[in-house]
C-alpha cells in the first residue's frame, strides 16, 4: 500500500511541476508583453475554473472566489485555479478564455488589448509561445554546457529487425557506419540523432565498411513508417554492444508471478541469445500460451525463469537497453552549447510539423501520435526518477511542443487570436463580436473533445 502511495505521490509531483513550469512561463510571456505595451492584466492564473487562493494588493492573500464588484483597476491577481491543465492571462478588451464580453459595452480605453495597434497586439499574443521557444533554447544550452555526455563510442551496427526498413535496405549486424547522408559520425549517438532527424522528409543514405570493403546503402524515404517508439529500430538500428533490461512488470502479469524484476537483464530465451527487445517479443509471439524458460541476470548472478506466456504472446515486461561497450565524454564550450540548442529546437519544430503533415496526408495515425495528461505523467514521472537532467530535458521538449501547438491557426488558440489580428490588419477595422466569440466558443468546444479524446486514447493504450 505505502509503494502505491508513493507511486502516486511521484506521479503528482512530477506531472504538477512539469506543467506547472511550462504553463508559467508560457503566461508569463503574455503578462510581461501585456505589461509592456500598456495594457492591463488583472488576472495571472495557473490552472483553469474556480479560483483556489490568491494574492493582489488590494485585499493580499485570499481564498476563493473574489467578490463580484471587486475592482483591480491597474493590478493583478496572481491565482491558483482548481484545475492543472492549463491556465490564462486575463487582458483587459481581449476576448479570451473567460467569455467576458462586458468590456463591449464601454468605449475603448487605452489600457485595453482593443485600443492598440496589430503590431502590439501580435506582440502580446505571440509572448507565450516566444517564452516556451526560449525555455527550451536555456534548458538545451544549460544541459549542453553543464552535463558532459556519455557517447556510444562505437559505429558498428548491432542486432537488427529482419522486418525493419534498415535490414531491407541491406544492412546488417557488423557494419561500421562511416557516413549517414554525407556526414561522418564516429559515435551511435550521431547516427541515431542524424537518422531520427532525417527520417521525416528524405531518404537516407548510408556509407558503411563491411568486412573491409566499402558499401553504400539507401533507406527509401516510402519505405519508412510513420515514426514512433514502437517502430524505432525498425529505422534506426542498435549499436552493438546492446544487452536488454526489465524497466518495469505491472502487476498481474506473468512475469510478475514468475519472479521478474526490475534491473533484470534477459540474456537469453528458450537457449537463444537476446540482444534487443525485438528479438524476446518476436520469439514469445511465436510462442503463444506455451511455458519458456528465460535466463536472466541479477546483479552477479545468472538466473533462470520459467514463465508461460498469454494468449497474446506476452508475459507482462516493459523492455528497454542497456549500452555495455566503449563510451566518449564530450563537453562543449558556451558557444557550441547554445548554437547546438538552436540546432535542436530547430529539429524538434521541423519533426512536429512532419508528424502534422503526415496525419494530414493519412501516413500517420492521431491516436498513435498524441498524448494527453495521462502519457504526459507517465513521461514526468519516469523523467523525474532518472534524475533532473531527463526531466529537464523532457520539460525542454514539451516546452517547444506547447509552442508549436498553441500557434497553429485554431480558433481559442494563440494561432486562432493572431489569424484575427492579421485580417483586422489588412481590412483595418475590427471584426465583429458577435462572430470572435462564435469562432472563440467553437475552438473552445473542439478542444475540450480533443482533450477528451486524448485523455480516452491514453487511458485505451494504458489497458
Amino acid at each position: 500500500m505505502l509503494q502505491v502511495i508513493g507511486e502516486v505521490l511521484i506521479y503528482a509531483v512530477a506531472f504538477i511541476l512539469l506543467i506547472g513550469i511550462l504553463v508559467f512561463v508560457h503566461e508569463l510571456g503574455h503578462f510581461l508583453a501585456a505589461r509592456w505595451t500598456g495594457m492591463r492584466a488583472n488576472v495571472f492564473a495557473i490552472g483553469m475554473g474556480p479560483r483556489l487562493f490568491g494574492w493582489n494588493k488590494h485585499n493580499g492573500f485570499t481564498f476563493g472566489k473574489l467578490p463580484e464588484d471587486f475592482e483591480l483597476g491597474d493590478d493583478t491577481d496572481y491565482r491558483i485555479a482548481a484545475f492543472p491543465i492549463g491556465g490564462y492571462v486575463k487582458i483587459s478588451g481581449m476576448v479570451d478564455e473567460s467569455m467576458d464580453t462586458d468590456y463591449a459595452k464601454t468605449e475603448p480605453q487605452p489600457y485595453e488589448f482593443r485600443s492598440k495597434n496589430a503590431w502590439q497586439k501580435a506582440f502580446v499574443i505571440s509572448a507565450g509561445v516566444i517564452m516556451n521557444i526560449l525555455l527550451a533554447i536555456v534548458v538545451f544550452t544549460g544541459l549542453n554546457w553543464l552535463a558532459p555526455k556519455e557517447l556510444q563510442a562505437t559505429s558498428t551496427v548491432g542486432p537488427l529487425d529482419t522486418t525493419g526498413a534498415a535490414f531491407e535496405a541491406g544492412l546488417r549486424p557488423g557494419d561500421s557506419i562511416v557516413t549517414v547522408n554525407g556526414r561522418g559520425i564516429a559515435t551511435f549517438d550521431e547516427i541515431d540523432r542524424i537518422i531520427y532527424n532525417d527520417s521525416a522528409d528524405s531518404d537516407i543514405t548510408l556509407n558503411v565498411i563491411r568486412n573491409g570493403a566499402p558499401q553504400q546503402f539507401t533507406i527509401r524515404r516510402m519505405d519508412i513508417p510513420a515514426f514512433s517508439n514502437d517502430n524505432r529500430t525498425s529505422i534506426i538500428p542498435l549499436p552493438a554492444y546492446t544487452s536488454v533490461k526489465i524497466n518495469g512488470i505491472p502487476e498481474g502479469m506473468p512475469a510478475a508471478a514468475a519472479g521478474f524484476q526490475p534491473n533484470d537483464s534477459i540474456i537469453a530465451v528458450d537457449g537463444q541469445p537476446i540482444q534487443a527487445p525485438f528479438q524476446f517479443s518476436s520469439y514469445l509471439s511465436l510462442h503463444k500460451n506455451q511455458e519458456v524458460a528465460v535466463t536472466i541476470g541479477r546483479g552477479a548472478e545468472v538466473i533462470e525463469k520459467r514463465v508461460k506466456s498469454d494468449t497474446g504472446g506476452k508475459i507482462g515486461v516493459i523492455l528497454g537497453t542497456t549500452y555495455n561497450g566503449p563510451k566518449q565524454i564530450r563537453t562543449m564550450g558556451f558557444g557550441q552549447a547554445f548554437s547546438q540548442s538552436i540546432s535542436q529546437v530547430q529539429n524538434v519544430v521541423g519533426n512536429i510539423f512532419g508528424m502534422i503533415g503526415k496525419l494530414f496526408s493519412g501516413q500517420a495515425r492521431l491516436k498513435d501520435s498524441v498524448g494527453g495528461p495521462v502519457a504526459i505523467a507517465d513521461f514526468a514521472k519516469e523523467a523525474f526518477t532518472l534524475g533532473a537532467d531527463k526531466f529537464l530535458y523532457l520539460l525542454a521538449l514539451l516546452s517547444i511542443s506547447l509552442a508549436v501547438m498553441n500557434i497553429l491557426p485554431v480558433p481559442a488558440l494563440d494561432g486562432g487570436h493572431l489569424v484575427f489580428i492579421i485580417v483586422e490588419a489588412i481590412i483595418r477595422r475590427e471584426v465583429p463580436l458577435k462572430v470572435r466569440m462564435v469562432f472563440q466558443q467553437a475552438g473552445f468546444v473542439l478542444l475540450l473533445i480533443f482533450m477528451a479524446y486524448v485523455i480516452f486514447n491514453d487511458i485505451a493504450r494504458r489497458i
